[in-house]
């Protein structure tokens, strides 16, 4: 069943309040100031049965230009506008700029209602019709039938029903396969239930008991009650006005504006891409650094527009911009919005959200970044989602994507299978990256360890931490593990070093002849070790900074490829001298209790109590054995 949303627009005074009550037989103008100015000042309510049974709710909207803000309010969801012209006036003002807001906020249908047709003659609505005519040619009016009706009389009433009745036909059934949004506006406490709030809601579908999440506050609540059309009900759907009773969250935390939605779904943001068009029409250009008010659904917040590629836009162009705002906004990919001027305020031109979470760009980059949003704009949901990571930096969390674009997970999840399947999109555990992003990131690990291996030819490979923070600056240590690990046939990693496959450690005659040297002393010391110092200076090395300097490189080499260990700083040994203290103490321990103590590994590899405990300590951070009152127990 579709649920029909039917909203008027219109020029102050032009009757639209009078046609919803002759429409619905319901007074819209609630406030007590709209009763006794005759003008409508807030957003008005009702419904009605049309011939063939179908219920469908009505907005009427404020004509006058000082209550533009309350009618943008309305203006969003709308499926069939009834654009209400008084015949004694024509067409007016407000009348186009009405216009011009519906065709930002996607309106597609209409009707055109030529009202007080009881205080005019035939020939007189002709004129006025004809007027109408050139007035709507290039909107999405231009075929709409024109009705001439009398709210006073009922004349044309009834066609009017019979006229909305078809139309709705034809009228393209909301989506609620998404998750639900409901636009705030308005809040209030009632006596014994408590908050209630009220809204359109323009996606999904909102079931009593569900879990909610205000925006862009990220309050949490839960829906006790529903009603629709005064009615109480279990579920609401995308198309109906909407009264949510819910609990957990007080009234003096929802404004209007806010953004009723299910948690997870909206990431609330500071900053938009967008498509901007300025009306043909508009009093004034806008330029970059221009102030504007920004409007979707009931949402109303000054921005600064920085255009993309221009410096101007005068009326009727179009083209890409970057919105930034003082605070954060809760809006999707896909919203349309409106603008309107910071002083005076008029209403400018609208446009379309490409990205809701972009970074902030330079004026150098301004090529490439109309080519993504292009691709934002114009492509599938795949080449968006695609695009949209590429945005992200090239890798995000799947959480990330779909906040943006507002997928239930189930859609989601196929989007996302079809991107892998087709390889353009990697998963590498909890992360998306794009493909181009994973063969640059390969690139830059490759280049980067070949030129430290060309610099460092003694070493056995970066830092894992270094090259992280090289090649992939601001992610965890852990997902950088994850990548490595795909990149088996590209590096290999030992110890905490990066190097390419294949390579190896490579020695001149000089340097193999100080590696030689080096481990015959170290070997010949055992268990009294020389000292890194006595290393470095062996065969007057200090006596030439070349040979000084491949000595440090060699004891660097041999540190990296395990022949040497330092157990702390300042003591060395070779591996082969820690391999015999590692079954010396097997041997230890087999012949005893199970334990070894100090003294007794001192005595068994015979050396000095420092050199025995730094040994002992070694083998207690290595997890070989693990200390027990005086003694060690081997693990």
């Amino acid at each position: 069943m579709k649920h029909i949303l039917i909203g008027t627009a219109g020029h102050v005074d032009h009757g639209k309040t009078a046609l919803i009550r002759a429409l619905t037989g319901i007074e819209t103008d609630r406030l007590a100031e709209e009763r006794s100015r005759g003008i409508t000042i807030d957003l008005g309510f009702a419904h009605m049965t049309l011939p063939g049974g179908e219920i469908v709710s009505i907005i009427d909207v404020p004509g006058h230009e000082k209550f533009i803000k309350n009618m943008l309010a309305g203006a969003g969801g709308i499926d069939l506008v009834l654009l209400v012209i008084a015949s004694d006036d024509g067409v007016m003002p407000q009348t186009r700029e009405h216009l011009g807001i519906l065709q930002y906020m996607k309106a597609t249908d209409g009707i055109i209602v030529l009202t007080k047709a009881d205080l005019t003659d035939e020939d007189w609505q002709d004129m006025i019709c004809e007027d109408i005519t050139v007035a709507v040619g290039d909107s999405f009016l231009k075929d709409a039938p024109i009705v001439r009706v009398s709210s006073h009389t009922g004349q044309g009433i009834q066609e009017l029903k019979s006229l909305i009745a078809a139309k709705i036909k034809n009228a393209a059934a909301k989506n609620i396969t998404v998750p639900f949004r409901l636009p705030v506006d308005r809040v209030f406490s009632a006596e014994g239930f408590g908050t209630v709030i009220t809204g359109t809601l323009i996606e999904g579908k909102l079931c009593q008991g569900d879990e909610v999440t205000v925006y862009p506050d990220s309050a949490t609540g839960r829906v006790r009650s529903l009603q629709v059309h005064g009615g109480q009900v279990e579920v609401a759907y995308a198309g109906q006005r909407v009264a949510v009773n819910i609990s957990g969250i007080r009234r003096e935390v929802i404004l209007r504006g806010h953004v009723l939605a299910a948690g997870g779904t909206i990431q609330p943001t500071p900053m938009l891409d967008v498509k901007l068009s300025v009306l043909s029409d508009s009093p004034r250009e806008i330029k970059t650094g221009s102030r504007l008010h920004f409007h979707f659904g009931t949402q109303s917040a000054l921005c600064k527009a920085m255009l993309i590629g221009h410096d101007k836009l005068i009326p009727g162009q179009t083209a890409y911009a970057q919105l930034r705002f003082a605070e954060d906004i809760a809006i999707k990919n896909g919203d349309s919005f409106v603008i309107r001027f910071y002083s005076p305020i008029e209403t400018v031109g609208g446009g379309i959200v490409l990205n809701s979470a972009p970074k902030k760009y330079r004026r150098a980059q301004s090529t490439q970044v109309i080519e993504a949003l292009k691709n934002l704009e114009k492509g599938d949901t795949g080449t968006q989602i695609h695009q949209t990571i590429t945005s992200l930096g090239g890798t995000c969390l799947p959480d990330e994507i779909r906040k943006r674009f507002g997928f239930t997970a189930d859609i989601f999840a196929k989007e996302i299978d079809a991107l892998l399947t087709q390889g353009r999109v990697i998963e590498i555990g909890r992360y998306l990256m794009t493909d181009s992003f994973y063969a640059s990131l390969a690139d830059k690990i490759s280049s980067q360890l070949k030129a430290y291996h060309q610099e460092n030819p003694l070493h056995q490979g970066m830092r894992k931490e270094e090259l992280r923070s090289r090649v992939l600056p601001g992610h965890k240590s852990g997902f950088f593990d994850e990548i490595l690990q795909r990149f088996d046939t590209l590096v290999y990693v030992r110890d905490g070093r990066v190097s390419l496959c294949g390579f190896e450690i490579t020695y001149t005659s000089e340097q193999r002849q100080i590696r030689d040297a080096m481990l015959a002393n170290l070997i010949k010391g055992g268990f009294t070790p020389p000292t890194i110092d006595d290393l470095l200076n062996m065969n007057d090395m200090q006596k030439s900074a070349t040979r000084k300097k491949d000595a440090q490189a060699v004891l660097d080499a041999l540190l990296a490829e395990g022949a040497i260990i330092v157990p702390e700083p300042g003591i060395i040994f070779a591996a082969e001298t820690i391999n015999h203290a590692r079954a010396t103490l097997q041997s230890l321990a087999s012949q005893g209790d199970g334990t070894v103590t100090l003294a007794q590994f001192r005595d068994g590899v015979l050396t000095s109590r420092k050199f025995a405990l730094s040994v002992l300590e070694y083998f207690d951070r290595a997890g070989f054995t693990r200390k027990l009152g005086d003694s060690r127990v081997l693990l």
